[in-house]
């Protein structure tokens, strides 16, 4: 007669990074930074496009805004759209299909026309280049400042 014991191996899973990115935040009621009309601000830090769908939240700590510009940081990043979300509950959805590249294509412009509050930005890329961009937005002014 065999007598043996099992032993269960247990492993603890690798931390995967997440493909969202979701404020910590819980200061809902701040209030919009001042700045002059046309002023960029950073809405979000470079970002691999690797992630495919990025949730960016804005809030109204950044005030109305009226455009967004996707700036390609490093590499090549292919833009397939932007879904805004307003305060308000409606949406908007752009449809952008092109490539961006620090040096020969750096910016994509997006039109929100009237300024509004906004509460997320989805920004969806293709997933296979290794390009990174950044998102910056801009209240309504007749020439916005450091535009590329």
């Amino acid at each position: 007669m065999v007598a043996g014991s099992v032993t269960a191996a247990s492993a603890e899973p690798k931390p995967e990074e997440i493909s969202g990115r979701v404020s910590l935040n819980e200061n809902i009621d701040q209030k919009p930074a001042a700045r002059e009309p046309g002023e960029w601000i950073e809405l979000a830090t470079p970002t691999p496009a690797k992630h495919g769908t990025e949730f960016i939240m804005v809030g109204k700590s950044a005030g109305e805004l009226s455009k967004l510009r996707i700036d390609a940081t490093s590499g090549r990043t292919y833009l397939v759209r932007v879904k805004v979300y307003f305060d308000d509950g409606k949406a908007k959805t752009v449809r952008l299909d092109r490539a961006l590249h620090p040096k020969r294509n750096p910016s994509a412009l997006v039109d929100l026309g009237e300024p509004k509050l906004i509460d997320r930005v989805v920004i969806t890329t293709e997933t296979h280049t290794k390009g990174k961009y950044a998102l910056y937005g801009a209240s309504s002014g007749e020439e916005l400042v450091g535009s590329r």
